[in-house]
């Protein structure tokens, strides 16, 4: 895959306070590459200076190889972006403020616009003034808005603020199109960690201005992996069940209700014991109806784990 946004050794003071320290990750084409964060750990500070709004103090930014700092506008002409939300001329339709945009660029044609409003799905509302428009619908036009130069780079800052689930699910699928079948690089930061868990392909998690890892979710969830796995049974008699598997070294149980015992297991070696246990309340007369394993990770675990301190409030 090809380098698209390339991020070294990036820093930033805000007064005496530095919110980024010695940030680096590369995205590429084809990836949706998700920014994850507590709210002022410094994932808007990143974006910001990634779509020229902010200038670092130290590091270094490029763009499909052109550097942010020396060649700014060539950097800047393979970017696409939505920081907060996006603003519009609610009196215009949606057609003609995507107009009003293509005539400040070079080569955006009509044809150019027809397409996107398609990929964006809003042919049927285009020609609605915007104040007609729900969130849902102004968060697609910003997505067409960006896109509409052809940029290799689209870089959204927190676009599922506000958004129903339906709408949260249309811009999901979106984003996905956009990477893995246009070659579009996008970074995304939210908050959701169910959407961004299926979304994207690898995850950058900041934490207090530090960069904590770069990693594809799968790798994220299964390196922080907990020393336990915790277990359901369903069981004839849970008290029973719970004293004969007191003589067992290494486990943990509970019983939740008379039929019911929560079984707490080291991960290493975690189904042999757990046919050991079965065996062994097989043997005590036990009825053993169910063994339920408790849900796997998600990456909101990891995610709290991670930011259990907390951040500030410079973003």
């Amino acid at each position: 895959m090809d380098t698209v946004l390339h991020i070294e050794h990036l820093s930033k003071r805000f007064g005496k306070r530095r919110v980024l320290k010695d940030i680096s990750f590369d995205t590429y084409s084809g990836e949706v590459f998700g920014f994850l964060g507590p709210n002022g750990a410094g994932k808007s500070t990143t974006i910001k200076i990634a779509v020229g709004l902010l200038f670092p103090d130290e590091g270094r930014i490029t763009v499909c190889g052109h550097d942010l700092a020396t060649d700014f506008e060539a950097a800047l002409s393979h970017v696409g972006g939505i920081v907060e939300n996006p603003e519009f001329y609610p009196y215009l339709s949606g057609l003609e403020n995507l107009r009003q945009y293509a005539a400040m660029h070079d080569g955006i044609t009509e044809e150019r616009i027809r397409e996107v409003v398609h990929l964006v799905g809003l042919d049927n509302r285009i020609r609605e003034k915007v104040k007609k428009y729900s969130l849902g619908m102004r968060q697609r036009l910003g997505v067409a808005q960006a896109l509409l130069h052809r940029p290799r780079l689209l870089i959204l800052d927190e676009p599922t603020n506000g958004l129903d689930p339906a709408g949260i699910k249309a811009l999901r699928d979106l984003l996905c199109h956009l990477a893995h079948n246009e070659g579009v690089s996008v970074l995304v930061s939210s908050h959701l960690m169910s959407e961004m868990e299926l979304m994207c392909d690898r995850i950058g998690m900041i934490v207090d201005g530090t960069l904590q890892s770069v990693q594809t979710v799968n790798e994220l969830v299964s390196s922080s992996a907990p020393d336990h796995v915790e277990y359901s049974l369903h069981v004839s008699d849970s008290a029973a069940a719970a004293e004969i598997l007191a003589e067992m070294d290494g486990i943990e149980c509970t019983p939740v209700d008379a039929e019911t015992l929560s079984l707490l297991l080291p991960t290493e070696q975690a189904d042999n014991t757990l046919a050991a246990v079965n065996r062994a309340l097989i043997l005590g007369g036990i009825s053993l109806f169910t063994t339920t394993k408790k849900e796997n990770r998600r990456l909101e675990d990891v995610f709290i784990e991670l930011t259990e301190k907390g951040g500030d409030q410079v973003g």
